[in-house]
C-alpha cells in the first residue's frame, strides 16, 4: 500500500468512526427505550386473560412481572384482586395483608430513592400506592371476610378505614379522597349487622355527608340504600328530628311498615366490581427552557462586560402520566330471587376518583419533570462542553451522542397504578326470608340489553344476618 493512500485512509477514519458512533449510538437508544417500557405496557396481556376469565393464567403472568423489587406492593394488589376473582377470598385477604404491610413500610419517604427519581424519573421509586389505593385494599380486604361470613374481622379493617382516612385528611390536605363514603357505608353495615346500631349510624351520616361532599368531583348523589339505612336507625333510636329531616329531603315515605318484616328476614347484598379502572399512559410534551448559560450572558451584558449573543434556549422533553379509561358494556347488574328483582346502583366511581386524584398530584409532578429536564440540559452542556476541549472527534460524538441517549431513554412517566381495580363498584341489595336460593344476576347494557347471565346456587340467607355475594366483570 502506498504512503500516499494511507494518509488517505487514515484521514477518513474519523469519518469513519464518526458513523459506527452514531449507528451504535442509535442502537442503544431503541435498547434502551424498548427496556424502558411503561408499567402500564406490561397489563395487556393480563387484561385479556381475566377478560377470559383465565385466572390462574394471569396469576402467572403477574408473577412472572414480579421481578422488579419496587412493585412489590403492587404485585401484591394485582395478585390479591385476581385470587379475589377466583372467589378464594382467604388466599387474596393473604396478599392483600402484605400488599399493605408493604405500603406502610414505605409510606414514610426514602431520601434516597427520591434523590434518584430526581435525576431519573419518578418510577424509580417503589410503589406505596396511591391515598385512594391505600383505603381500598382496607375495603376489599373487608369485603373479603363478609363473604367469608366474618363479619367481626371485615369490623377490624373498618377500624383501619377510619384511620388511614385521617391520616391522609393530616398528611395531605390538599387531596380529594379524604373520604370514601363507599367505606363508611360498608362500615356502617358491618356495625348494623353486629348490633352496634349507634356506631352503624354515625357510620352511615359519615357516608351521607362523603356523599353530598364528593357529588361536585364523583357525580354520585346518595343512594337509595343508604337513606333507607338513614330512615330505619333515625326511627329505632328515636332521633325524630333527624328522621323528619331525612323524610323531607329524601322525599321517601315512612319505613315503620317494613321494619318488622325485615327483623324477621334476613338480606342478599350483592356487589358488582365492573369493569377495570382507568390505565396510567405515559405522554411526552416539548417545551422550551433557557440554558444555565442563558443567566450568565444576561449578567454579562448587563455589566456591559460580553456582547455576544445569549446561549439559544435548549428543546427538553417531558413525560407525564395520564389517564385512559378502559370502557365497560355493562352498565349494571341485575339480581332475581325467588320471583323478586333488584337493580344495582353506583356506589363508588374509581375511574373518577383516580382522575382526580392524579389531577390533585399533577402540578408536583410536571414541576420535578421540569427541573429534572434542566438538570439533565445542564449535564447534557457539561459534557458538549468537555468534549469541545479534545482533540478526538470520534470520542467528542460518542460521548456527546451517548449522553443524549441516556437522558432520552430515561425520561418515562411513572404510569403504575392497581390495575385490576374495578372502574366502578355496585350494590343491590334484597331482603328475603331465612332459606336456600337461587340467585340470578343479569349483567345489562346501557339499554338495559342482556349482555351475561349467571346463576349461584343455593345461597343460604339467614334470619337477621347479611349475605354478601360478589361478581367482577371485565370489558372485553
Amino acid at each position: 500500500m502506498s504512503a500516499q493512500r494511507l494518509r488517505g485512509g487514515m484521514e477518513d477514519l474519523p469519518t469513519y468512526i464518526g458513523r459506527v458512533s452514531i449507528w451504535l449510538a442509535t442502537l442503544a437508544c431503541v435498547l434502551a427505550l424498548n427496556g424502558c417500557a411503561t408499567y402500564s405496557n406490561s397489563f395487556a396481556i393480563i387484561k385479556q386473560q381475566l377478560a377470559e376469565q383465565h385466572y390462574d393464567e394471569a396469576l402467572k403472568s403477574i408473577e412472572d412481572q414480579s421481578g422488579d423489587k419496587r412493585d412489590r406492593a403492587l404485585y401484591l394488589l394485582n395478585k390479591g384482586m385476581v385470587q379475589r376473582m377466583k372467589r378464594d377470598f382467604v388466599a387474596s385477604n393473604e396478599s392483600l395483608e402484605a400488599a399493605k404491610q408493604e405500603m406502610e413500610r414505605l409510606y414514610a419517604e426514602s431520601v434516597s430513592e427520591h434523590a434518584l427519581s430526581f435525576m431519573v424519573n419518578d418510577a424509580t421509586v417503589s410503589y406505596a400506592g396511591d391515598d385512594y389505593e391505600q383505603v381500598l385494599v382496607h375495603l376489599y380486604m373487608a369485603l373479603n371476610y363478609l363473604e367469608l361470613g366474618q363479619p367481626n374481622e371485615a369490623r377490624v379493617e373498618a377500624l383501619q378505614i377510619d384511620l388511614k382516612l385521617r391520616e391522609i385528611a393530616e398528611k395531605i390536605p390538599d387531596s380529594k379522597f379524604t373520604e370514601d363514603a363507599l367505606s363508611r357505608q360498608l362500615t356502617g353495615m358491618i356495625y348494623d349487622e353486629l348490633g352496634e346500631w349507634s356506631d352503624a349510624m354515625i357510620a352511615y351520616r359519615k357516608a351521607y355527608e362523603a356523599y353530598k361532599k364528593n357529588r361536585a368531583h364523583f357525580s354520585i348523589d346518595v343512594p337509595t340504600m343508604l337513606q333507607f339505612d338513614l330512615l330505619r336507625l333515625a326511627r329505632q333510636q328515636g332521633l325524630a328530628d333527624e328522621l323528619a329531616r331525612y323524610q323531607q329531603e329524601f322525599s321517601v315515605a315512612s319505613t315503620k311498615e317494613t321494619t318488622a318484616s325485615s327483623e324477621a328476614e334476613g338480606e342478599l347484598v350483592f356487589i358488582l366490581n365492573n369493569g377495570l379502572a382507568p390505565i396510567k399512559r405515559e405522554k411526552v410534551i416539548g417545551m422550551w427552557t433557557p440554558p444555565p448559560a442563558a443567566a450568565v450572558d444576561a449578567s454579562k451584558r448587563a455589566k456591559n462586560t460580553d456582547t455576544t449573543p445569549t446561549t439559544p434556549p435548549v428543546l427538553i422533553n417531558l413525560a407525564l402520566p395520564y389517564y385512559e379509561s378502559r370502557p365497560s358494556r355493562v352498565a349494571c347488574a341485575r339480581i332475581s330471587v325467588s320471583g323478586k328483582q333488584a337493580d344495582t346502583q353506583i356506589m363508588e366511581d374509581i375511574d373518577t376518583i383516580a382522575r382526580a386524584s392524579l389531577s390533585a398530584r399533577m402540578p408536583a409532578i410536571t414541576a420535578r419533570a421540569v427541573a429534572r429536564a434542566i438538570a439533565k440540559g445542564v449535564m447534557q452542556e457539561s459534557v458538549d462542553k468537555s468534549a469541545q476541549r479534545r482533540d478526538d472527534a470520534a470520542t467528542k460524538m460518542i460521548g456527546s451522542l451517548l449522553v443524549r441517549v441516556v437522558t432520552i431513554a430515561t425520561e418515562r412517566a411513572d404510569t403504575r397504578s392497581w390495575l385490576t381495580l374495578p372502574a366502578n363498584v355496585q350494590l343491590a341489595r334484597l331482603s328475603l326470608p331465612p332459606g336456600s336460593y337461587d340467585v340470578t344476576v343479569e349483567l345489562l347494557g346501557k339499554d338495559q340489553n342482556l349482555i351475561a347471565t349467571r346463576v349461584y346456587p343455593q345461597v343460604t340467607i339467614r334470619q337477621a344476618r347479611k349475605t354478601y355475594l360478589s361478581q367482577h366483570s371485565m370489558p372485553y
